[in-house]
């Protein structure tokens, strides 16, 4: 697989989640936060058990550590989300969550000594405001306990990123999105169990949500994900994947027909050039080379 197709597998995933945004209201009209976590990953956790004996691929050591890391990584991330979005809006928690496509190269350079393209730098910070306008339009920013645990959302979403292109370097990727969904699975059950009730009557909608969101949006979209981060780098990664922002401004338009301001539509537009920037970056790269040699 091509790094290109590897890009455009993480803009998929993009969409994916942008679209999954729909399904998780649907389950959360049903379940609190946490519970809706558990079933997400148990469930997703079920279905990659599943893959797995079907297609009799090997659980190795290597796959289990590595796989286990990105779990708990992951379900941190989202723990964190869901603390720091019950105590900020949305969009502000949207675009603090979207800072690890800036954290990425960084963290990625610190720990692996792998200086990011400039391009790459330049590109994220264009995301990031583009992000900006598109989650902080209406409501404005002001800096809250929330919010700092959405920043601490964002740096665990980094390093999930960045561990799974370091997990998928040697193992197969259905394998490790498998041990990847069973950590978050087993570390999500306590919090839920402690913290929340189980509803004691559950809807058809909720039903089907809960089935979109276990099913698209996380074993698919993880698996997709993994996929792609056997070929592509974080820095780029994390940059696709945080266009997910604009496909759910995107889908919320379209499907629940929510206004748009001019200020999101240049969100977009920034986001999309962002896109093309990563998308362009390995042509770029030895035309830039060829220039400084001149």
């Amino acid at each position: 697989m091509s790094k290109q197709t590897a890009n455009l597998i993480c803009l998929l995933v993009a969409a994916i989640w942008g679209g999954g945004f729909l399904a998780t209201a649907g389950a959360l009209e049903a379940f609190d936060p946490f519970s809706v976590l558990m079933i997400r990953f148990i469930g997703a956790a079920i279905v990659s058990w599943i893959v797995i004996k079907v297609k009799k691929l090997k659980v190795t050591k290597e796959a289990l550590i590595k796989g286990s890391i990105s779990g708990v990584l992951m379900y941190l991330a989202f723990a964190f989300q869901t603390f720091g979005l019950d105590l900020t809006n949305t969009g502000q928690n949207a675009f603090l969550t979207s800072v690890n496509v800036v954290l990425v190269p960084y963290i990625s350079w610190f720990l692996f000594k792998r200086k990011p393209m400039g391009i790459q730098v330049f590109a994220s910070f264009i995301c990031l405001a583009g992000i900006a306008c598109l989650s902080l339009s209406s409501d404005g920013f002001h800096f809250s306990f929330g919010d700092l645990l959405s920043l601490i959302c964002a740096f665990f979403f980094a390093c999930q990123i960045i561990s799974l292109e370091f997990a998928t370097k040697n193992c197969d990727s259905t394998v490790i999105n498998t041990i990847q969904m069973s950590a978050a699975a087993i570390v999500s059950i306590p919090f839920a169990l402690i913290l929340e009730d189980f509803p004691t009557s559950i809807d058809t909608n909720a039903i089907l949500s809960c089935l979109y969101m276990i099913c698209i949006a996380t074993w698919l979209a993880f698996q997709l994900q993994t996929l792609a981060q056997k070929y592509t780098d974080a820095s780029s990664a994390s940059l696709l994947l945080c266009t997910e922002s604009l496909f759910a401004n995107i889908f919320g338009y379209f499907l629940l027909h929510e206004e748009k301001t001019l200020t999101m539509v240049f969100g977009g537009l920034l986001i999309f050039i962002s896109v093309i920037l990563v998308e362009s970056s390995d042509r770029i790269k030895p035309v830039l080379a060829k220039l400084k040699r001149t």
